[in-house]
């Protein structure tokens, strides 16, 4: 969007005053990544197809800040991404977090939350490169489940498609027999995806926000299950 009114962030403790065309120019360049304004598209409809649009745009915003906690998309900029990381800005934000819709007619098109490392991470994956470049540890969060064609090999677009329930991922190369990790998909729990590749990363079942938080005074309550062999 072309909106240049004012907002702020924190930078190293301190309040720093924005504009929203600096923000995104700020993210593109630090992730790499392109970004391009909806405005253009919609310009050139007819009124019923700009509503039409315009209820879409509003939908997949809405999908898309329920991927990840609303901490982080309440925020967060909202943006159609394409598979060379490109990206389409529907909404802009005010942190450094980019929410994407994805897709889910198609197969690993999933709706995600990414911070600018990961973005990084996305971009490489995209492109097909050896290794990814980040050079930290990126956060993505899936808190709408995704569906891919692989837990081993990040280049699989042929495999039968696999159901993942809601999830985060630290994208970082964590060494599964160093962490006495699982390699295998699962419906809970935590496990590598893609373990022996350079695209290997910790996949964390669930929401970081499951459970109830702890108060002075409250009491254990442990609990147990049996499962068949």
């Amino acid at each position: 969007m072309t909106n240049t009114s004012n907002t702020s962030h924190e930078q190293d403790g301190a309040p720093v005053t924005v504009t929203r065309r600096t923000f995104i120019g700020a993210a593109a360049a630090f992730s790499g990544v392109a970004f391009t304004p909806l405005v253009a598209a919609l310009d050139s409809e007819p009124p019923a197809e700009q509503l039409r649009t315009e209820e879409i745009k509003k939908e997949k915003i809405r999908r898309a800040m329920l991927a990840g906690p609303s901490s982080v998309t309440a925020d967060a900029t909202v943006a159609e991404m394409d598979h060379q990381g490109n990206l389409m800005v529907l909404r802009p934000g005010k942190n450094e977090w980019v929410c994407v819709p994805g897709d889910q007619n198609i197969i690993g098109s999933a709706d995600m939350a990414i911070d600018p490392i990961a973005m990084i991470w996305w971009k490489d994956l995209f492109a097909r490169k050896p290794k990814p470049s980040n050079p930290s540890p990126g956060l993505t969060y899936m808190l709408n489940g995704a569906t891919q064609r692989s837990f081993t090999d990040p280049f699989d677009t042929t495999s039968p498609p696999i159901p993942i329930g809601p999830h985060w991922m630290i994208l970082w190369p964590f060494d599964p027999k160093a962490a006495g990790l699982s390699t295998v998909m699962r419906d809970a729990g935590t496990m590598v995806m893609f373990a022996g590749t350079p695209y290997q990363h910790l996949h964390i079942c669930g929401s970081p926000w499951e459970g109830n938080e702890y108060r002075p005074g409250d009491r254990g309550i442990w609990t147990m299950r049996y499962e068949r062999p």
